[in-house]
């Protein structure tokens, strides 16, 4: 190498100020509750989105993997809502916490996008099975999508409001048919997620 080349200036590419906090499994698909993954990776569009729209990507944890691991059981909210697991989300949610709070100290604009619907991840959107013991199993009508966030973002949300910190502007992406891949649902939610996106924080 020349000293000539070492003393070139280097083109730095802009560096974005703008992130976005992302339910783990929007991102893996392989996080998902046994038989539920409903594409291979990423779920389509998610991630060229956020690209699109000048976001870097923080992948958040999956707490139900982490807690009950890839061959657990489907619950709603009401399965998680207990005390142990409301304390393994607390866990996650403080140290998630230190990396929102560093990226607010040097003005970053945050978003959180969770996956709607989810017992853990939903911020408009939880799921509901108040018939649900033992092996669940599906009949029409016992899994309800319901307005209300997931119990983890719940803690997530929690947790930064004790350090006196904002809660991010937020949405979830949402699947309610039974086959995401449908056309009726992944323009409508992708349309969403671009307009939430392109909003000013």
């Amino acid at each position: 190498m020349s000293l000539e080349t070492v003393d070139q200036p280097v083109a730095l590419r802009p560096v974005s100020r703008k992130v976005a906090f992302v339910a783990h499994c929007l991102v893996n698909q392989n996080a998902k509750v046994d038989e539920f993954a409903r594409t291979p990776g990423a779920v389509p569009g998610v991630v060229q989105l956020l690209h699109q729209h000048g976001f870097r990507i923080s992948q958040l944890p999956c707490p139900e993997m982490a807690f009950a691991g890839v061959g657990r059981w489907w619950q709603g909210k009401e399965m998680y809502d207990k005390p142990n697991y409301r304390r393994h989300c607390r866990s996650l949610a403080e140290r998630s916490a230190d990396v929102i709070q560093q990226y607010l100290g040097h003005d970053f604009e945050i978003v959180i996008i969770g996956l709607d619907g989810s017992p853990s991840s939903g911020v408009r959107f939880t799921g509901s099975a108040t018939d649900w013991g033992g092996r669940p199993e599906f009949h029409d009508g016992d899994y309800e999508v319901v307005p209300g966030m997931g119990v983890w973002m719940e803690e997530l949300r929690a947790e930064l409001q004790r350090r006196g910190l904002p809660w991010p502007r937020a949405t979830g992406v949402l699947f309610d048919s039974t086959d995401w891949l449908e056309q009726r649902d992944m323009p409508i939610q992708m349309a969403e997620l671009d307009q939430f996106l392109a909003e000013e924080g």
